[in-house]
């Protein structure tokens, strides 16, 4: 992240400045002072030991020669001189002049500004620019130092002064000027910057209204809106959109609205919401798989609005006045963005799951006044629906009415009807429909195993072990073979029955046929010796993988452990632990940040474990981490403010706040789902004047909070007033 590196760069620099190591860490001290609140918080065990890891650390960079040092000092003296006075020509004068100084050292790249420098910097530009830039002393000369200033800052700080010019060019309507400047935004920034970012964390750790990507929060977007704006205004539209297509840029509806109150031109802001909107839809159309995840995490009762909505968008931006999407990859052209069936399919399943028939039903009209034509697809899609809500009878519904309008079904669609079947308890329809698709079906399909796999499931959830076995020799004999997915139902059966006898038969099997296990096979061996009650499951676990000839990852053992840490039980967490013990001793798959915060979210899940068991757990990981010396990221550091929040220790809160000044001085981003975390846990302790503070100190770092936050931030303040 760039903000991390910055503050990385700075410390480089005070150990150039200062040599004694004692000076850099009082410098630290008094900036971190600077900003704390200002009642003091204890540090914390964890948090202490973190500081003398990094303060202990043997710098070996080597010094500067003492004239070299002298003459930086001078020009970083002309630069705070400046600032003093608020003189901005003179200001980017000066810093133009440390900057020739400081790219002419060999060390230059480390010899930055330090970040408050900077800051300070950003904020006499943010405040006098706009009064300055039209006077008769701003020449082309100093335009020209103000747009390397601005591109630096964004590089290793912050985009707030680029936003500033950016919106200056808008104003003046020079759209070439704001693409040049962006270009050398995003050169300075690197490629990597702007490819989409990982997430940080999973709402079904957190619970939180939104998991926002740090470097994107606040930082990227104003500059994103920026440059589509200068296309909108070339009435490039197509460009517009590939420019949010490769920036990996979310635009978030209360952002762009900030946005918009800037445009002084209403016409203007008229025009760049309408392009916006249409270009956050087509780039969510674009990307089937996003649309369908989209449409499904919205698909309940109590947001149906949210997705009738965004349906109506799709529609209107086929069939409107100004199209901009098409209905289908057949009937695209002019560069319209096609809806894939994938969307189609995943709208009639998001009506479906919020219980709008209604809305499903309208769907299929729709299509056809647009020539669409569902395809099997669309229809198996539809049995899906119906199979996850085990509604045999709507199922058996489609399927006829699908047969009656000519649409032969495919594998799909009969290992739909048939797991409907089965999960209904209609176990002779299930096995009728199965002997039809294998009458009726011809073809070496290689999603047949999948058919054979859903009855071999049903056979078993009911016991008929006799024709599940049979049907397996019948696949060993005729083909599809029985793959991975096939001894996994079974494992998955004899643990349900803790007969290890077979259990061990079809491990003997699978290695018989060179069939390798994955980590569903291992993890479900591994939970039926735990239920067992044999201490050696792990160790057992382990000299399988080895007969097999597996070497597993770091992915593999974190895939494990996570589901051992689902079961939710004093004994799969044990097992957990060991195998991060053995991780942990192996030098070749030594535990990443993703494993030990995988247990800590599984901690965190539920209240299966006594409070008491999981604090002395969730001290031991953070102890093994700073063992490992592994840095911790985002989701690390909520999920350990969310328990310490949690605690019924009444200082808990203490912790939270100690975690969140360790963020800080690791140049980790606090981003709005941090700030939501620790707002909501004050609240719920009722500790209203420490809320109030940490929304004061929020306010000075996050000037952007998202509606989720301003509605806690009006909560606290409110609260002060009652």
């Amino acid at each position: 992240m760039l903000r991390r590196a910055s503050r990385h760069n700075t410390y480089s620099l005070l150990e150039f400045l200062l040599p004694n190591p004692l000076c850099r860490i009082r410098h630290l001290s008094e900036t971190a002072n600077a900003v704390a609140p200002t009642r003091k918080v204890p540090d914390l065990q964890i948090h202490t030991k973190l500081r003398d890891q990094i303060m202990g650390q043997p710098h070996s960079r080597r010094m500067l020669p003492e004239a070299t040092k002298n003459m930086f000092n001078t020009h970083l003296g002309q630069v705070d001189k400046a600032l003093k006075t608020w003189d901005l020509p003179a200001v980017l004068q000066h810093w133009e002049t440390f900057e020739v100084y400081r790219n002419s050292l060999p060390d230059g790249e480390a010899c930055r500004l330090p970040v408050q420098t900077l800051k300070e910097l950003q904020k006499v530009f943010i405040r006098r620019f706009p009064l300055t830039c039209n006077s008769e002393q701003w020449s082309d000369a100093l335009m020209a130092k103000a747009e390397d200033f601005v591109v630096h800052a964004a590089k290793h700080d912050s985009a707030e002064s680029l936003y500033m010019l950016l919106l200056h060019y808008i104003g003046r309507g020079d759209t070439d000027a704001i693409l040049k400047l962006y270009d050398r935004y995003l050169q300075a920034i690197g490629t990597d910057a702007t490819e989409p970012q990982e997430d940080i964390g999973t709402n079904e750790t957190l619970a939180l209204p939104d998991d926002e990507d740090p470097y994107l929060d606040g930082f990227r977007m104003p500059v994103v809106l920026c440059a589509m704006t200068a296309h909108i205004m070339n009435d490039s539209f197509q460009i517009a959109m590939e420019t949010l297509m490769s920036s990996g840029v979310k635009i978030q509806k209360f952002r762009k609205q900030e946005f918009l109150k800037r445009l002084r031109d209403p016409a203007l802001s008229r025009k760049v919401e309408k392009y916006i909107n249409q270009a956050t839809i087509a780039r969510l159309v674009q990307r089937p798989s996003s649309l369908s995840k989209h449409i499904l995490n919205i698909a309940h009762p109590t947001t149906v609005r949210s997705l009738e909505r965004l349906y109506n968008d799709v529609v209107e931006g086929i069939s409107g006045s100004d199209p901009y999407l098409a209905a289908s990859a057949s009937a695209s052209s002019g560069g319209l963005v096609p809806m894939s069936e994938v969307g189609w399919t995943s709208f009639q399943t998001g009506f479906i799951k919020s219980e709008r028939i209604d809305l499903a039903a309208r769907m299929w009209d729709d299509l056809a006044r647009l020539g669409v034509t569902p395809g099997v697809t669309m229809w198996t899609g539809l049995l899906d629906t119906y199979a996850d809500l085990r509604d045999s009878t709507q199922a058996r519904e489609t399927w006829n009415m699908m047969l009656r309008q000519g649409i032969k079904p495919d594998v799909l669609s009969y290992r739909a009807i048939i797991a409907v079947h089965f999960d209904d308890n209609k176990t002779e329809d299930a096995l009728a429909k199965f002997e039809e698709y294998r009458a009726t079906v011809e073809g070496d399909d290689e999603r047949r195993s999948s058919v054979y796999n859903t009855v071999l499931r049903g056979l078993l959830r009911i016991n008929r072990i006799a024709d599940a076995e049979a049907l397996l020799v019948d696949m060993e004999k005729n083909e599809p073979a029985p793959d991975i997915v096939s001894y996994n139902t079974l494992l998955g059966y004899h643990s349900r029955q803790m007969d290890f006898k077979q259990l061990s038969q079809v491990v003997a099997t699978m290695s018989s046929k060179k069939i390798m296990g994955d980590v569903v096979t291992f993890s479900t061996i591994l939970s039926a010796l735990l239920l067992a009650g044999r201490k050696d499951a792990t160790a057992t676990i382990f000299n399988l993988m080895q007969k097999q000839g597996i070497k597993p990852s770091v992915a593999t053992y974190t895939s494990i452990i996570n589901d051992q840490m689902k079961q939710q039980t004093e004994g799969s967490l044990n097992a957990a632990l060991s195998i991060l013990d053995k991780m942990e001793q192996d030098s070749g798959v030594k535990p990443n940040e993703v494993t030990y915060t995988t247990i800590l979210s599984g901690l965190s899940r539920g209240r299966w474990l006594s409070r008491e068991r999981a604090d002395q757990v969730r001290d031991e990981l953070v102890a093994r981490m700073r063992k490992q010396r592994l840095a911790f990221k985002l989701p690390t550091y909520h999920t350990l403010i969310r328990s310490a929040l949690d605690s019924p220790d009444p200082k808990g809160h203490l912790d939270a706040l100690g975690l969140i000044q360790e963020m800080e001085e690791q140049g980790i981003p606090r981003v709005n789902a941090t700030w939501y975390l620790l707002f909501a846990g004050l609240m719920r302790r009722e500790e209203w004047s420490v809320a109030r503070m940490m929304v004061r100190k929020m306010s000075l770092i996050n000037r952007q909070p998202n509606p989720a936050v301003l509605k806690l931030v009006r909560d606290i303040r409110l609260q002060k007033n009652a």
